[in-house]
């Protein structure tokens, strides 16, 4: 594949920088589906885990950065109606799935901290009351943001089976804070990590490098500060320039005031160094854990990245079980967002409803999705490979996994994983983004909003 090698080479050499790869194919590959049902995906007779994905859409604001779907125009009446839908959704799913063993829950955003107390009551009795079968050590997570969390919900949170939250604090510099749309002081962000180390021994903490006018310095002050809290994990991402985000406008008219890419590899070079002086372990490109090896800092993603089925609950959460993708629309056009979610509360729950939009991956599809999410995570096993699919991992992914070996981006081992090195980490989206089918790269450039 020389092709493969000779343009992840130059694309090293630019210092491209591309954008955190969590699922593939990606939603803007999506396009409409006929005549499935959710009983052609979901097997009721299948007794294998399922993972439970949960979308809150609301915000208060939108962070000029922020290409999530999401709406800050929101009043009591539309979070009531939505969260009823999402309750009947859930019971239908269950028909199909409630039987089985759950993997994860993770109720994300959007804020779902925004919520009032009695709502994300609902949320929680309709996931038990659907899909009992959740275990006490099962991963149960919830995202906040710091002016949503307070000590009465972080404690209904831990009765309701909660053990992890995930926070975007994004930077500890007021300044800075301010320029990325967050209205509130940093004393807030302080006041609700220390509500939640209080209260949860597992927590992640976000944090942005690349903001407008931050500089190193203030990077740094405010990644130490986070440090001095002792999450158990910290993500650390770079600040990518989007379309239709007020960052890239900004970015556009006042580019002296962001830092080159070529500057952020060098930051996240620093990261890395700051990260393992400090005893947190690297896990993907932008995330460092103080849990112990072997331990996944963020579950849901990881059994995810494995293949154990989705169901995603809400108006933009995704569904995945084997070659099949799905989700009620595909990726929508920020302005359009608020009636997304209107057509949501208001669409006829039916089986073949709630495929509208997916694709249906091929063998070789499988097989690119398997290796292009567990090299991000490093849990390439060529004895996991082979039980999922029945063939040898070397022998499809030769060329590529040459072509990575001579670029030192990983260690090829004896137990039969395939390991990144500290340079495979750093380029691993370069070169997830490089691995993508034809097809796909095809698909995602003749995207259209909606």
């Amino acid at each position: 594949m020389q092709s493969f090698a000779n343009s992840l080479r130059e694309a090293i050499g630019k210092g491209d920088l591309k954008a955190y790869v969590y699922s593939y194919p990606p939603k803007r590959t999506y396009k409409e589906l006929e005549n499935i049902r959710l009983s052609d995906v979901w097997d009721s007779n299948d007794q294998a885990p399922v993972a439970l994905y949960i979308h809150v859409p609301f915000c208060r604001y939108r962070c000029t950065y922020c290409t999530l779907f999401l709406t800050t125009r929101h009043t009591e009446d539309l979070i009531r109606r939505y969260v009823e839908k999402i309750c009947w959704q859930i019971s239908l799913y269950a028909t199909f799935a409630g039987h089985r063993s759950v993997a994860s829950v993770y109720i994300g955003g959007g804020t779902p901290t925004l919520l009032p107390i009695d709502r994300l009551a609902q949320i929680f009795s309709s996931v038990r009351d659907g899909f009992p079968n959740i275990d006490r050590s099962t991963e149960v997570c919830v995202e906040g943001s710091p002016d949503t969390v307070s000590g009465e919900l972080l404690d209904f949170l831990k009765n309701q089976g909660v053990n992890r939250i995930s926070m975007g604090i994004q930077t500890m510099d007021s300044v800075e804070l301010r320029a990325s749309g967050r209205p509130y002081q940093v004393s807030v962000s302080i006041s609700s990590i220390e509500a939640v180390r209080k209260r949860f021994d597992n927590f992640n903490l976000d944090l942005i490098y690349g903001l407008f006018r931050q500089t190193p310095e203030s990077w740094k002050r405010s990644l130490e500060q986070i440090l001095s809290f002792r999450p158990t994990t910290v993500s650390l991402y770079p600040a990518i320039s989007r379309p239709l985000t007020a960052m890239q406008k900004q970015q556009r008219s006042r580019p002296q005031e962001y830092v080159e890419d070529r500057l952020k590899y060098e930051i996240y070079d620093s990261n890395v160094d700051f990260m393992q002086d400090n005893e947190y372990r690297q896990e993907s490109f932008t995330r460092f854990t103080c849990l112990p090896e072997g331990t996944s800092a963020y579950g849901q993603e990881t059994s995810d990245f494995l293949g154990v089925p989705m169901i995603g609950i809400g108006a933009g959460a995704r569904s995945y079980n084997g070659k099949y993708h799905y989700s009620l629309d595909y990726a929508v056009a920020l302005k359009n967002v608020g009636k997304a979610i209107d057509d949501y509360i208001h669409l006829e729950m039916t089986s073949r409803n709630l495929l509208k939009y997916g694709v249906i991956l091929d063998e070789s599809e499988e097989r690119l999705r398997y290796f292009i999410l567990n090299l991000t995570l490093n849990q390439l096993s060529e004895a996991d490979y082979s039980r999922r699919f029945g063939r040898d991992l070397r022998a499809d992914f030769l060329e590529v996994i040459d072509a990575l070996e001579v670029e030192g981006c990983i260690d090829l081992r004896g137990d039969g994983a395939i390991a990144l090195t500290r340079k495979g980490y750093k380029y691993s989206n370069l070169i997830a983004h490089h691995l993508f089918s034809d097809h796909v790269k095809i698909r995602e450039e003749r995207y259209v909003p909606k």
